[in-house]
């Protein structure tokens, strides 16, 4: 089961918009050298899903390639469509995944939501992580949550919602069976605090040993040091969602030295001006 910092890797595109499963697998290689062993691929921020069923499939598998032994990859599998769902899972199955990230229907109304992820779960061939976006609209409660969690299949959630009191409830009722992760680097120490063992992480990609101080120094409850580096690991954040969607953090990981491609959408690029500001705000950080 993932746990500690996980990566959500970006998908990286090259000019034209085309998947560059090369440039994939150098980046994975490259977070692997920092210790990362757990990674959660095909994420929405990491703009997957734009592609199509092939696409998400060989981008899994470009991922598996180069995966070290040991290694804990889960994929995430949303889809508006159930069959995509399932030749998504059976795929993710076939290719070496671990378990499947599954999260409510984007836009469209969930009348019975809890059904719904119980026949998921009842054709499941991995187990199956609970992601709860705020994004995506359909919102889950926390008691559709804890409901969710105890079908049988469901191992973790992955809560993505921002909202500390719907944590506080869904831990008040949390499966033991269940692994509480952080959808957000701004609530590493939050979901910590609340019996938590993880995140998924997309400042990780960018600048892993500070996400990986971060989560030792919750695990060791030096809550003090936790709270410092999570007031760090915010005003990362705030830089790098100034520039966009995914702009920022592609701009400051290839700055760090982990080229993840271009932007989805070839607008939101950083101009050269903007590259120099991003960078000076690094420096001020003392990140690079």
């Amino acid at each position: 089961m993932i746990n500690g910092g996980v990566s959500e890797p970006y998908v990286p595109f090259d000019q034209k918009g085309a998947v560059d499963y090369e440039t994939l697998k150098a980046a994975i290689n490259w977070l692997q050298d920092k210790g990362v062993r757990g990674f959660m691929v095909n994420g929405i921020g990491a703009e997957a899903l734009v592609l199509g069923l092939q696409e998400r499939k060989k981008v899994l598998e470009s991922v598996l390639d180069v995966a070290k032994t040991g290694s804990e990859i889960s994929v995430l599998i949303t889809s508006y469509s159930p069959d995509a769902i399932n030749e998504l899972a059976r795929h993710a199955k076939d290719a070496g995944a671990s378990s499947l990230v599954i999260t409510q229907h984007p836009v469209y109304p969930m009348k019975k939501p809890v059904d719904y992820f119980k026949s998921i779960a009842s054709k499941s061939p991995l187990p199956l992580i609970l992601y709860n976006e705020k994004q995506l609209g359909n919102l889950l409660s926390a008691a559709q949550v804890v409901s969710i969690l105890k079908i049988d299949g469901f191992v973790g959630y992955k809560d993505s919602t921002k909202d500390v009191g719907h944590l506080q409830e869904v831990v008040d009722e949390f499966p033991k069976k269940s692994v509480l992760l952080s959808g957000s680097d701004s609530l590493i120490y939050t979901t910590y605090t609340l019996g938590g063992k993880g995140i998924v992480s997309l400042i990780i990609n960018v600048f892993p040993q500070l996400v990986f101080d971060l989560v030792k120094s919750m695990e060791s409850r030096d809550f003090k040091k936790g709270l410092e580096l999570q007031a760090k690991v915010n005003r990362v954040r705030g830089i790098l969602k100034s520039y966009g969607f995914s702009a920022g953090y592609r701009a400051a990981a290839k700055l760090a030295g982990n080229y993840v491609g271009h932007p989805f959408t070839k607008d939101e690029e950083l101009s050269e001006q903007e590259v120099k500001d991003l960078e000076q705000k690094l420096k001020n950080e003392k990140l690079i």
